[in-house]
């Protein structure tokens, strides 16, 4: 059977995707604000869409395979599923629902005498961003309400919307990039996309197969690497009830390294996701990870010994060490945006009609269509944040920051497969830190506030995952336009489960100052901007020289990769070198590099791509076990819970 649209998009893989999508925003909720489990969605890839869909999805359609071949889905069908689900995956807790909704329903709950939020900033607060106490709507969520009284969805309307229309208008902007980008990145710079190959092995099937089992789980290394990582996940669950010591693999486990005085302590913990995730990565991208945190915890500590405070009194968090890193993913931005000149110049000539040897018939939308779209979306996001209080000019510094940072990710994402990579600083609080405080007008300093609800959104929002499926539409061979659509109204979808979940939550299942994840209403985003108000920041000269010297070795290490084909080192473990759960991730890295470096020299990439299997099984096993240990949870420790890993 060939492959089109219409025999991948059918109405079973869009009812199922659609139906998983909602599960994944339901289940990664549910887990995090009455179990407790606050890592389901902080990966690129999670428990919160691995556990859905292997044991909701994937797992039934082996057995209906088995029974009747015809009634199980195909492989680009679940391909397909699996991409509506991961679309719904941007949304909840880590995603995005969690920042938004925490901006709407604090600022009246939580403004006190103490900390003056009424007398510093409430004058310049839109009241159509936020919810207020009026009906007890806000008392309502936090404490929960009798079941005899109506929710008052009334008072959710407009703050909703509002912020909805801004995420549509980013997601615009995002989507035009992603599509735009797309070819440069795939057939010119070729890069891997490692997190884009995980669903391909997990689904990949030939027609011509009659085993119902995906390719891959056929392999004897994939059985091992499931046995070994549910053996070792059964073995701590038991160690629930039995009084024995736990494989180091979950989040309780770990320790850190102290070089010396003055030095910042050096995480080690083991992530199995992060483990078998970077398997995928290229070994110069592995090394320079682990190398470039070692530099960093040298660096800050030999800068504190030398009498330059180099972790605290910046204006931008984490001292001038984080500033350096920070020079230096910009700088990374804008390199590619600089080799990709000429495939813009050719989009450009085919916008116009022009001679161009471009076709944009692969892509998830018209070329032209794509940047109709992007800069609708552009002056929308310009209008919202102009109405809320924010200066044009302001606008014109904190809108490139925002779209530099999340290029950043995007690219990360596509070339390396960091899969829990997250921003060293956002860009409200680094436009702030630029600008400086003083400068900025209530107005100012209350819309940048704001930001907290989309700008500290690093993890998938609006660029990460949409690339990661523009790239998988050619696995699916299907139509871009139809992919678009469905992907479009599943984000819909998921943004609306996401927001009355959250909401009947907190009214009917004991009230939102009980969840467990204190996101969920942290008054913290607030305090940023009492912080503001109160203290007088701007950025000083050194940080400046710091800022332009990571600008300075990203482009000298970039250049030394084209100079020197022996070069062992990858600008991206710069770039990413002050995130935090970067540094909670050297231990896996360093295996994993390791590993690869035994592997290739051993048996070059015939030996590699055998060890795949195994590695993925050891994902799935994991998955398994974390399923049992959620299940345990919540049958036999009701109230308490044992957190299963953390970043």
């Amino acid at each position: 059977m060939s492959i089109t649209s219409s025999t991948v998009a059918t109405p079973r893989s869009i009812l199922i995707g659609l139906a998983l999508a909602i599960v994944v925003n339901i289940f990664s909720l549910a887990g995090s604000f009455h179990v407790g489990y606050v890592h389901l969605t902080f990966a690129h890839i999670d428990f919160g869409i691995l556990i859905p869909f292997l044991l909701g999805v994937l797992g039934p359609n082996i057995l209906l395979k088995s029974i009747r071949p015809s009634w199980g889905l195909r492989y680009p069908e679940l391909l397909f599923v699996f991409c509506l689900g991961w679309i719904g995956f941007m949304v909840p807790s880590w995603g995005m629902s969690n920042y938004f909704i925490s901006m709407m329903v604090t600022a009246h709950y939580y403004a006190s005498p103490e900390n003056q939020w009424e007398d510093l900033f409430f004058f310049y607060l839109p009241d159509w961003v936020v919810i207020s106490d009026r009906d007890g709507a806000l008392t309502g969520y936090y404490q929960g309400i009798r079941d005899s009284l109506p929710i008052p969805w009334r008072s959710w309307v407009i703050p909703v919307f509002w912020w909805s229309s801004l995420f549509a208008g980013l997601l615009s902007v995002g989507l035009c990039l992603v599509v735009l980008l797309r070819k440069q990145w795939v057939e010119h710079e070729r890069l891997s996309y490692p997190l884009a190959q995980v669903p391909v092995a997990l689904t990949e099937t030939s027609e011509k197969d009659p085993s119902p089992w995906p390719g891959l789980m056929r392999s004897r290394m994939f059985a091992i690497g499931v046995a070994l990582s549910l053996f070792m996940m059964l073995w701590n669950i038991a160690g629930y009830w039995l009084d024995w010591s736990p494989f180091p693999i979950n989040a309780t486990n770990g320790t850190a390294i102290q070089f010396g005085h003055a030095f910042p302590a050096q995480v080690i913990r083991m992530n199995i996701i992060t483990f078998t995730m970077s398997f995928f990565m290229n070994v110069d991208i592995l090394f320079s990870i682990w190398f470039f945190q070692i530099i960093n915890t040298l660096e800050q500590g030999i800068l504190t010994r030398v009498g330059i405070n180099a972790s605290s009194g910046t204006a931008v968090p984490g001292g001038l060490v984080a500033v350096q890193f920070i020079g230096g993913m910009i700088a990374f931005v804008l390199w590619g945006f600089w080799i990709a000149r000429r495939h813009f110049g050719e989009i450009w000539q085919h916008i116009r009609g022009g001679p161009s040897s471009l076709r944009d018939e692969d892509e998830l939308l018209p070329y032209r269509t794509a940047v109709i779209l992007g800069v609708a979306g552009l002056l929308y996001v310009i209008f919202w944040l102009h109405t809320t209080g924010m200066s044009l000019p302001v606008i014109a510094v904190f809108l490139p920051l925002v779209f530099i940072f999340y290029m950043a990710l995007c690219r990360v994402l596509a070339e390396a497969g960091l899969v829990m990579v997250d921003l060293p600083i956002n860009a409200h609080q680094f436009t702030v830190a630029m600008l400086g405080s003083a400068s900025l007008s209530p107005h100012n300093l209350t819309a940048l506030g704001l930001g907290s609800g989309f700008a500290r959104n690093w993890k998938t929002f609006p660029m990460i995952i949409p690339s990661h499926i523009a790239r998988l539409k050619s696995v699916m061979r299907i139509e871009g336009r139809t992919l678009f659509l469905w992907c479009a109204v599943t984000f819909g979808i998921s943004v609306m489960t996401a927001i009355c979940f959250t909401a009947y939550s907190g009214y009917r299942l004991g009230g939102a100052a009980n969840f467990y994840q204190n996101i969920a209403g942290d008054p913290g985003f607030y305090d940023l901007i009492g912080g503001w108000m109160k203290n007088s920041t701007s950025i000083t000269g050194s940080e400046v020289i710091f800022l332009l010297t990571g600008a300075a070795i990203v482009m000298g290490i970039t250049i030394a990769r084209y100079v020197f084909p022996w070069w062992p080192l990858s600008p991206i473990g710069f770039v990413v070198a002050a995130g935090g759960s970067i540094r909670s991730a050297f231990l896996p890295v360093f295996m994993v590099w390791l590993l690869k470096i035994i592997l290739l020299r051993v048996g070059g990439m015939k030996l590699y791509r055998a060890t795949q299997p195994l590695i993925l099984g050891i994902l799935i096993g994991h998955v398994v076990g974390a399923a049992l240990a959620i299940l345990a949870d919540v049958l036999y420790f009701p109230g308490t819970f044992h957190e299963i890993q953390n970043y």
